[in-house]
């Protein structure tokens, strides 16, 4: 590696104004001199990309029409990014805010492991001592796609470690991955599984996926991106609806081209099934909840 190889930064945002403005300031104080900042506005109505331009002039704004979601985001900005030569492409999200350094210990792993993508720790913003996500792993056999953190007790969070897949909220990805992989599969996995299918897909190609304590960034889980709500009561739009984790096109693709176990509509239906029971299992701790509340304020 050069000195300082050239990294763009790309975030994807729609109708996320305050968010994205907070990120980039963040962005703003990265002690890492060669950082270049792709905004992908995918047809934003609140002013975004507009005050992105007043508030952040060096920053590149790239436009889309509102059908991009997030790969088609991460797609437009990576495209922009390859276009004016960078050695790494950041995908990371809007509702995240990063520490100064947290950069360059994320271009030292690469350096050190040839061939690999690496993520950042990612910590609540309104919790700092909790992380929030280190890294993915899959279970095919129990249709488990998950974050290491709903296994704490298995994770050392101050280590450097392999995963199966890495989201793509803060994570460096060599330009090369591009051209031997290809881009996010935009049309198959339009916002969920998008940045797991894509790393399976480098895992294929001899790419390792880690996950850098050092490299510490924090979420902003308690503010909305301004999506609108999943319908969880209508099940066709489960099962339709680009933003849902049943989404059927995301799921059939991840285990039609990546599921090791053959034939794999068992283990896919196995998935939604796990799916279904989380999802009762939620709707009826809500409803406990608000029963619980209701009946105490009627004493």
């Amino acid at each position: 590696m050069t000195a300082f190889p050239q990294v763009a930064a790309v975030v994807p945002v729609h109708n996320g104004r305050e968010l994205t403005l907070t990120l980039l300031a963040s962005l703003e104080r990265v002690t890492y001199p060669a950082l270049e900042i792709i905004v992908v506005d995918d047809g934003s109505t609140d002013g975004t990309a507009e005050a992105v331009a007043d508030r952040f002039p060096r920053v590149r704004v790239v436009t889309g029409d509102g059908t991009l979601w997030w790969s088609g985001g991460i797609n437009a900005g990576v495209g922009e990014a390859l276009s004016r030569g960078a050695a790494f492409i950041l995908t990371i999200n809007n509702d995240i805010v990063v520490e100064p350094g947290f950069l360059e210990p994320l271009l030292e792993s690469a350096g050190r492991t040839p061939r690999s993508i690496v993520t950042s720790k990612i910590h609540d913003q309104s919790d700092r001592s909790a992380v929030s996500s280190f890294g993915g792993t899959i279970d095919w056999l129990v249709g488990e796609i998950r974050d290491v953190t709903s296994r704490r007790d298995r994770c050392d969070f101050t280590a450097l470690r392999s995963c199966d897949w890495v989201n793509g909220s803060s994570t460096l990805i060599p330009a090369v991955v591009f051209r031997e992989v290809g881009l996010l599969d935009e049309k198959g996995c339009p916002q969920y599984h998008g940045d797991a299918e894509f790393c399976l897909r480098a895992r294929q190609h001899g790419y390792r996926l880690l996950a850098d304590p050092r490299s510490v960034v924090y979420r902003r889980t308690e503010v909305s991106t301004g999506n609108r709500a999943l319908d969880t009561d209508n099940l066709r739009s489960l099962f339709r609806s680009v933003r849902s984790p049943f989404y059927f096109r995301a799921n059939w693709r991840l285990y039609r081209d990546h599921c090791p176990y053959r034939p794999f509509l068992p283990f896919l239906a196995i998935r939604y099934a796990r799916l279904f029971y989380s999802l009762f299992r939620r709707r009826f701790v809500d409803r406990t909840r608000r029963r619980s509340v209701g009946s105490r304020g009627h004493r």
